[in-house]
């Protein structure tokens, strides 16, 4: 079979030159074509690779090929940030096309345990997938070259492969991002090539085009599901259920040609050692087909198959196989390198001569895909059976947002969460009806489940890409157990998004309040004092008198008062209500400024929320991604506005304007001497500044942040260095690395910065050894790394772990009159760290309750004017 498949592919190869100038060049010969279907350059007006396609470009190609092929149908599943169109084809014979929904249906019943699918007779389904980094061009461009060969080859050989086969091609994962490189390799290409590594077209400014809108690589997204990009490529997988799934990519431009099976020992413990035999026999083809062009590849090195959350390994815990293919990059039109020039046409040459080998390979084993997508779910159904525990229950009674966002993403994989209808106990933990849920193990989405609760903390192959952890609960700060109880109460219907519940508020209140609790109480203090509100935040908790009774209300807690406001109180009650509904959140009406307990609603320790104004750092000092990360929960769950300043500018802009400046992590080499003062004379006059990470140690290393990380050699000391061999590098400096985990952090909860936050721990995501050393003074340390078991899931070397326990990781205080707040961790990573993120929002809004500084004569100080001026009032 895999002999006879690489001798048939020789037709595809044989008739491919070194770097292709016209369409003749890139097409096999062993097919004819339909010249009434348009060619690339009819309808674009430029051969494929002579200029980079744009995506409305792309869109448009495909939209003629629907015209003018009764293979094609075209259908836009969504749209991005930036409102460009997502666009899926779907391909097969017209036959097929006139009984499409039915053939679907055939085909999904292999992933049904509770159906018996027709393996003999159900459709092949291949996802052609291209470019999810947008500076990686050669696949989107390629894709090109793919849709034509689809609408236009004729013969026996592609018709049989579309009687059998239905070809989902989605031309650009990411428009957003190929628009972006498009415009900047197309407006820097000169009519003779620059090859030059140090031209202007190969070195991008931030943002890359790598990135979608808000800077994030949505290759990390297909589970997190965090943009509409991912959630509209999901819903088109969950509906098809593919047997294959390519995932088309760049590399270093003095690299070749890899493809999978990556590194036998770093694929996700979740996958099944057939899926690799399967990706095995389609690289046999790739092979074939390169051999014959001369082109060189490798196989089974530097790519790991581990985190369930990119596009080459989400389809293989799912009965799929995903494919990373990752071509060395031209970068632009053509460049130097290695091993000699790199032209944009060769590039895009290697990716269409493998998405034919991989549509051919896949259909000559149709048999054995089909087969293995049945047996995986039977398989998974009967291990769920044989589990030593029978689901997991969760809950959080405190903030439905964060729970419910969970849970829709849950839904959006076809995993099926239920209600409780009766409490139950489990480790301890209680799980109440209206706020908890039961996700069994059995049913069909098992694999994938393991995968999304996995606390995994030790593997076959300890080096890691970039993540090793990514527990959901975690992620949303949401308890969780397993359940094996012999039953539980649960109600019939799953999980359904909730409708949106309206807020009725009493016109008589004194005043209303709402908790911090809620993960959009932020948003909704925001748009109060956009909407000019006179709004007031509680540094204590208190009880209030309610129609309902006394209602016990926690610190942090958001207060419109009837006194102060410059609006009809009617209109400000209307506001409050709209902006409760949609924030989720309950709103309580007090009916009077005389607490039974606690500060009366005129006390001082319930001050004035002030108007905010946020700057961040950024520019090629900041990490884009981590930028990216805090624009988009500031400007998306906050709805602050954010002024963005490149390094480069820092010097020249009116820092008056700002309450708040933000530097997430970054090394800051461009900020100087004279940087450094304008930002602490800015602290010391009442700015805020935060740091995360990176920016946090630029701080420190300024004296702007009294505090001190704890340096590289205490962690390079706590390994053992003694009789290594020259071959144990690579496994000690991957020992060494911190690639992505969660930690426990311990929170001190009086502190005015961990306000809103359920419980004294927290899981952190972290991704580096950043640390802080706990200082002697009191009362500026606001979170540890948990001192016995900081590790919560993931992996991460025991020296480290030992090392980090018990440092500090947020640590605050006052310098002048304005506010430090460093983070050693990223709390918001790739917005999926929703159970963390409010650190951030507490930074801006409760930086003022902030009070000690690391001198403790200062403190003394400041104790004793407030205590005077307390008597003088009086």
């Amino acid at each position: 079979m895999l002999r006879k498949f690489a001798i048939a592919l020789m037709g595809v190869v044989l008739s491919l030159t070194a770097h292709a100038t016209s369409l003749d060049d890139y097409l096999p010969k062993d097919v004819s074509y339909n010249p009434d279907i348009p060619t690339p350059k009819e309808v674009l007006g430029y051969e494929v690779g002579e200029w980079h396609v744009r995506p409305e470009q792309l869109v448009r190609y495909m939209e003629v090929l629907a015209e003018k092929s009764d293979r094609f149908q075209i259908e836009v599943t969504g749209y991005t940030h930036e409102r460009r169109p997502l666009v899926l084809l779907t391909v097969t014979s017209p036959q097929n096309h006139s009984n499409i929904e039915s053939l679907r249906q055939q085909h999904v019943a292999l992933a049904d345990p509770n159906q018996k699918g027709d393996v003999d007779n159900a459709p092949l389904v291949l996802y052609m997938g291209y470019s999810i980094h947008g500076d990686e061009p050669s696949g989107s461009n390629s894709a090109l070259l793919y849709a034509y060969y689809l609408a236009a080859a004729e013969g026996e050989k592609i018709e049989a492969v579309l009687r059998d086969s239905i070809i989902l091609l989605d031309p650009s994962f990411n428009p957003d991002g190929l628009a972006r490189f498009a415009q900047w390799a197309n407006q820097h290409k000169s009519q003779n090539l620059v090859a030059d590594t140090q031209h202007r077209e190969h070195i991008q400014p931030m943002p890359r085009g790598r990135v979608n809108h808000y800077w994030f690589d949505l290759n990390r997204d297909w589970l997190l599901l965090q943009h509409p990009e991912s959630r509209a490529r999901i819903a088109n997988f969950q509906k098809w259920k593919p047997n294959v799934l390519t995932d088309f990519h760049e590399m270093g431009t003095d690299s070749t040609f890899f493809f999978q099976p990556g590194i036998p020992s770093r694929k996700n413990p979740n996958t099944p050692e057939e899926n690799v035999k399967l990706t095995q026999t389609l690289a046999e083809g790739h092979a074939a087909a390169l051999d014959q062009q001369g082109r060189l590849y490798f196989t089974e090195e530097a790519f790991d198959d581990f985190y369930v959350g990119k596009g080459s390994t989400y389809p293989d815990v799912q009965g799929a196989i995903g494919i990373l293919f990752e071509q060395a990059s031209s970068r632009g039109h053509a460049q130097d390198s290695i091993n000699g020039l790199v032209e944009f046409p060769f590039t895009i040459q290697n990716q269409f001569t493998t998405s034919l080998t991989t549509m051919y390979g896949a259909h000559a084993n149709k048999k054995w895909f089909l087969d293995y997508q049945q047996r995986f779910y039977d398989d998974a159904m009967a291990a769920a059976k044989k589990a030593d525990f029978k689901g997991y229950v969760v809950g959080d009674n405190t903030d439905p947002a964060r729970l419910n966002e969970m849970l829709s993403i849950l839904a959006q994989h076809g995993i099926k969460s239920y209600p409780l209808t009766k409490s139950v106990n489990v480790d301890g933990i209680k799980y109440s009806p209206g706020s908890s849920y039961y996700i069994p193990l059995a049913q069909d989405q098992y694999v994938l489940i393991r995968a999304i609760f996995m606390d995994q903390k030790s593997f076959k192959d300890n080096t890691f890409y970039d993540v090793s952890g990514w527990t959901f609960p975690h992620a949303f700060n949401v308890q969780f157990s397993e359940f094996d109880g012999w039953s539980i109460d649960v109600a019939k219907q799953p999980w359904q998004a909730p409708a949106q519940q309206s807020v009725e508020l009493p016109a008589d209140a004194y005043a209303y309040a709402f908790e911090w609790h809620g993960y959009f109480a932020p948003r909704a203090l925001t748009r109060l004092l956009q909407a000019d509100i006179h709004v007031r935040q509680a540094n204590q908790g208190f009880t209030a008198k309610t129609a309902n009774g006394n209602v016990e209300l926690a610190p942090g807690t958001v207060v419109v008062t009837r006194a102060y406001q410059t609006q009809d109180w009617q209109q400000v009650q209307a506001k409050l209500a709209e902006i409760a509904r949609d924030n989720q959140l309950k709103v309580h009406a007090i009916s009077s400024g005389l607490t039974p307990k606690g500060m009366d609603l005129g006390s001082r320790n319930l001050a004035p929320v002030k108007p905010v104004s946020v700057m961040m750092v950024v520019g090629t000092d900041a990490n884009m991604y981590e930028a990216g990360e805090a624009w988009y929960y500031l400007d998306r769950h906050v709805g602050l506005p954010v002024s963005m300043v490149d390094t480069d500018r820092l010097n020249q802009v009116d820092l008056t304007r700002y309450t708040h400046i933000l530097m997430v992590d970054g090394r800051y080499s461009k900020l100087n001497k004279h940087s450094a003062e304008r930002l602490r004379d800015w602290v010391n006059n009442g700015g805020v500044i935060i740091g995360q990470q990176g920016g946090a140690k630029w701080l420190s290393e300024q004296n702007i942040l009294a505090a001190k990380f704890v340096d590289t050699k205490t962690f390079r000391d706590a390994f053992e260095r003694q009789e290594l061999n020259y071959g144990d590098m690579d496994d000690y400096y991957g020992e060494r690395r911190l690639a992505g985990a969660i930690f426990e952090l311990q929170l001190d909860t009086t502190h005015p910065l961990t306000f809103g936050f359920p419980r004294n721990t927290l899981p952190v995501f972290k991704d580096s050894l950043n640390a802080m050393v706990v200082p002697e003074q009191p009362f500026v340390t606001v979170a540890r790394y948990s001192e016995k078991a900081p590790l919560l899931a993931g992996f991460t070397a025991k020296p480290n772990q030992q090392t980090l326990a018990d440092k500090a990781a947020i640590m605050a205080h006052r310098k002048g009159r304005g506010r430090v707040i460093a983070f050693a961790d990223d709390v918001n990573f790739r917005a999926f760290f929703w159970g963390s993120a409010k650190l951030l929002s507490n930074a801006i809004f409760l930086a003022p309750e902030v009070r000690p500084t690391l001198s403790d004569e200062e403190n003394v100080e400041a104790a004793a004017a407030e205590a005077a001026e307390a008597a003088h009032a009086h």
